[in-house]
């Protein structure tokens, strides 16, 4: 993995000294090698045309995709930055970094919606559930996308009831603030259509799947979020090929809480990228997980970690509070290369880029999950 060195913050005595990197930059098309030097040929005299000028070869436009890992705005996260006065107060210290990308990706783990009061700020309460002013600090850090086909997506907060309303709240608020939602529908036709952006004259389908928590799954006549199963995904990808160059699926997979990679994560990711998928960016454990090339060129991200979240405990480690932001770049419709972004949840659920050590252990981690991928 080619590495590209960035200063952070004051240096510190390295965790990892053998992986010092603060981020991880990966060139994905190989440099082209010079042509040898023909041999020199006597010269004859030949009269010479009149030269034509060709025009120059216009250079591939760049577009930059930023990911995110798992964002929880409710719970804890909404009450402190309901005590600052402050929607945007989690994304303040890499909003810059969110803008500057041509497109900006979150996964919301939660719903919003006004329906019920919000879930409270207690580490028990697992049922989240944000109010609708939250978007306006997702909308200030510059997200244009929201994988949202989360286990958390029909959360009704401290009353239960809701039935799909949760769910379709969290569209229309998105969308009020100018956030596509990704991979929830009013059925399983809306939810596993595809969301197109096109920058740079280059389109650009946006899936997300489910593969945790049956109960929130799309059916023909049901509100839900597109099933990660095969017989959905596969059309999925195969239709939204068939409407624009690139293909990008957001799986919500895989066990919480661990780095380790399972066999239906690796199953899916292989299937996803043969029905068409160029990139995946995987999300759900709460823990950083490997990145890694399928044998067709696709690029995988099993897992990003927590970005925003209130999960400050575990086990004696900092897992909970560490992941990173995956940034990649293409060259028209070619992607060219990935960085990995290394970022820690300090005070008020705020993700900073953290010292060169950590970050360096963090990216450690990333490269120590891939040996746990079933088949190593």
């Amino acid at each position: 993995m080619a590495l590209a060195l960035l200063a952070a913050c004051a240096p510190v005595t390295p965790l990892a000294p053998t992986f010092t990197p603060t981020r991880a930059k990966v060139t994905a098309i190989p440099t082209s090698t010079p042509a040898p030097t023909a041999t020199p040929v006597p010269s004859t005299t030949i009269p010479t045309a009149t030269p034509i000028q060709l025009p120059s070869p216009t250079a591939l436009p760049e577009t930059v995709l930023l990911f995110t890992g798992d964002i929880n705005p409710a719970r804890c996260v909404y009450t402190i930055a309901k005590e600052m006065n402050d929607m945007a107060a989690p994304y303040r210290a890499v909003g810059e970094l969110l803008q500057s990308a041509d497109l900006a990706i979150g996964n919301l783990d939660a719903s919003i919606s006004d329906y019920n009061p919000p879930s409270p700020c207690a580490e028990f309460h697992r049922n989240l559930l944000a109010p609708s002013e939250v978007v306006l600090g997702m909308k200030w850090a510059g997200f244009d996308l929201m994988g949202a086909a989360t286990n958390h997506i029909k959360d009704c907060g401290l009353q239960r009831g809701c039935d799909h309303e949760s769910l379709l709240d969290t569209i229309t608020h998105l969308r009020a603030a100018g956030i596509e939602p990704v991979g929830i529908g009013s059925n399983l036709a809306e939810a596993s259509a595809p969301v197109i952006k096109t920058v740079n004259g280059v389109r650009f389908a946006f899936l997300a799947f489910a593969g945790v928590n049956e109960n929130v799954f799309a059916d023909e006549v049901t509100p839900g979020a597109a099933p990660l199963l095969p017989d959905v995904y596969v059309e999925a990808v195969r239709r939204a090929r068939e409407q624009a160059e690139v293909v990008i699926a957001l799986p919500h997979w895989g066990r919480e809480f661990t780095g380790v990679i399972s066999w239906e994560q690796t199953r899916a990711a292989q299937a996803l990228a043969e029905a068409g998928a160029m990139l995946i960016v995987g999300n759900n454990p709460h823990h950083v997980q490997g990145v890694e090339r399928l044998p067709n060129g696709a690029l995988v991200a099993y897992a990003l970690g927590n970005f925003v979240f209130d999960q400050e405990w575990s086990d004696g480690t900092l897992y909970t509070i560490q992941g990173y932001m995956l940034q990649v770049t293409f060259r028209g419709a070619q992607l060219a290369e990935y960085e990995l972004i290394p970022i820690r949840i300090y005070d008020n659920y705020q993700p900073r880029l953290p010292p060169p050590a950590e970050a360096a252990q963090i990216l450690q981690d990333v490269e120590n999950s891939l040996a746990t991928r079933p088949g190593n």
